[in-house]
């Protein structure tokens, strides 16, 4: 039986470790790459059964030394910057981390014929405005420069499936959290904001509380995203198809100290600016029914928000 291999481009996030462990459990050889030796050399002590490798996604022949010789399994890139909101400033870095390194690793693939599942990992940050729910055909009209460089990855992705005929994937993600995300993200900062106010009656600001998302668990959704890999290569949505908005979820978080939020928010903003979209909500079943997909034990809404929570409560 043949040994299976993973290599995670980009991995030292939320979703490359979850991924990895995910991995791990079925028997895979798991290697992820990052560019920060430092981020490389306290990331393998902490997970000692992932091997860490350092690569610049630029460099297509430090790509090709890579994947001609551990010819892997599955190949993940999760590499990029993945701020909206900083992407405006970092315009370049986010096309080039987001779609040019996407097709270092596609061009390599292809040119020395290997055998590899390819997973791009893409984003709702692609749709824009939208009336209704999203699904693969909703327009993709992306109001920022992260968004536009995940819309171009998907377009190559899918035309090197066309053309070439190879196994590639675009995972469409929406809002996701973890016990990895960091702090300054804004459901743990909601959760901090909680905790901080139960402890010291300490007040947080908030830009918003307007905005509605389908508030996605990692774990959930690697799970997923491992399913749809085992089916033919395609696109797919990933999320819960349950939409809160942030007011709600501050109502979560300070219902579990019985707390009224409003008096520890200080919100600065009632109104959206032009980048900004209200409601996202997605027709996520047709991809999962077109696929004989079944989920169970969704973590969302309120389960989520008290998870993170006791976690933060119970962090050294």
């Amino acid at each position: 039986m043949k040994n299976l291999s993973a290599i995670i481009i980009g991995g030292t996030g939320q979703y490359g470790i979850l991924m990895s462990q995910l991995l791990l459990r079925k028997n895979y050889k798991v290697y992820i790459t990052t560019r920060f030796n430092k981020k490389k050399i306290n990331l393998k002590k902490k997970f000692t059964k992932i091997n860490f490798l350092k690569l610049n996604i630029y460099n297509k022949n430090e790509i090709k030394k890579i994947l001609v010789k551990l010819r892997p399994d599955l190949v993940f890139y999760f590499a990029g910057q993945s701020s909206p909101q900083l992407s405006f400033q970092k315009r370049k870095e986010t096309f080039k981390s987001n779609y040019e390194g996407c097709k270092n690793v596609l061009e390599v693939i292809f040119k020395n014929n290997l055998d590899i599942k390819f997973l791009n990992a893409t984003s709702s940050e692609m749709y824009g405005r939208i009336n209704g729910k999203i699904n693969l055909s909703s327009p993709k009209n992306p109001l920022n420069p992260y968004g536009e460089a995940k819309k171009k990855s998907f377009n190559l992705v899918k035309e090197y499936r066309r053309k070439y005929k190879m196994k590639n994937y675009n995972a469409i993600l929406f809002n996701t959290e973890s016990f990895l995300r960091k702090k300054n993200f804004l459901i743990p900062k909601i959760c901090l904001a909680a905790i901080n106010a139960f402890r010291s009656n300490k007040k947080t600001n908030i830009n918003n509380i307007l905005v509605s998302r389908e508030w996605n668990w990692c774990e959930n959704q690697c799970q997923l995203l491992f399913k749809f890999l085992k089916k033919k290569p395609q696109d797919f949505i990933l999320s819960n198809g349950q939409s809160y908005s942030i007011k709600k979820m501050l109502i979560f978080a300070f219902g579990y100290f019985n707390l009224n939020y409003k008096d520890y928010i200080n919100v600065k903003n009632f109104s959206l600016t032009k980048n900004e979209v209200k409601i996202k909500k997605t027709n996520y079943k047709i991809c999962l029914k077109r696929n004989n997909i079944k989920i169970k034990n969704i973590i969302y809404g309120k389960i989520l928000i008290y998870k993170m929570i006791k976690f933060y409560l119970n962090e050294k």
